[in-house]
């Protein structure tokens, strides 16, 4: 994804990140809320909102959900779970909400995004038996133990892998972190 001219990428996706965590502490109590990360702006935006901040391993994007799925299981094992990126700035808390609803009523469930290849969302009943296999093409091999649910939720299904999806995204609308960015200089 190459950012609008005078953005820089850092910045878009630490914007992008931040409006995915407000919205989904407005939907999910901040408890039951695990960030991975080791970016030290997210860690201060966050403290005293009672996440828990979880400490991104560098191993790549499965070891760092691998890290948090394992926070999740060490505070409360067997406890249903949901893996949601932080690159979601047009997701809404009544999306949210409603997808999370969709995926409860599966065992372990999938929501691709918008392209029908990449994950948005996925989630198990039981923590321990969550296996992320994110990168291209993961909505696949998410579906090989998980009901694939291709919900009527364009807010929550468009993440922002590439220019095409960022410039769907402004058009539905993103939140104020990514808006304030785009509108400065973009």
């Amino acid at each position: 994804m190459r950012p609008p001219a005078g953005v820089h990428r850092r910045d878009l996706a630490l914007a992008i990140a931040l409006d995915t965590l407000d919205t989904v502490l407005n939907v999910v109590p901040a408890r039951q809320v695990f960030v991975v990360t080791a970016d030290p702006e997210i860690r201060l935006q966050l403290r005293g909102s009672g996440a828990v901040l979880v400490d991104d391993p560098g191993r790549g994007l499965n070891a760092a959900v691998a890290a948090g799925i394992s926070a999740v299981s060490t505070g409360a094992p067997h406890t249903p779970t949901a893996v949601l990126l932080g690159d979601l700035p047009a997701l809404t808390a009544a999306e949210l909400a409603s997808g999370l609803a969709a995926c409860a009523a599966a065992e372990a469930a999938v929501v691709p995004d918008h392209e029908g290849s990449g994950t948005v969302l996925l989630t198990h009943h039981d923590a321990a038996r969550l296996v992320p296999r994110f990168g291209t093409g993961s909505a696949a091999r998410h579906a090989r133990s998980a009901t694939t649910l291709d919900l009527d939720l364009p807010r929550l299904r468009t993440d922002v892998d590439n220019d095409a999806s960022l410039s769907l995204v402004r058009q539905l609308g993103v939140g104020p972190w990514t808006r304030r960015l785009l509108d400065s200089d973009g």
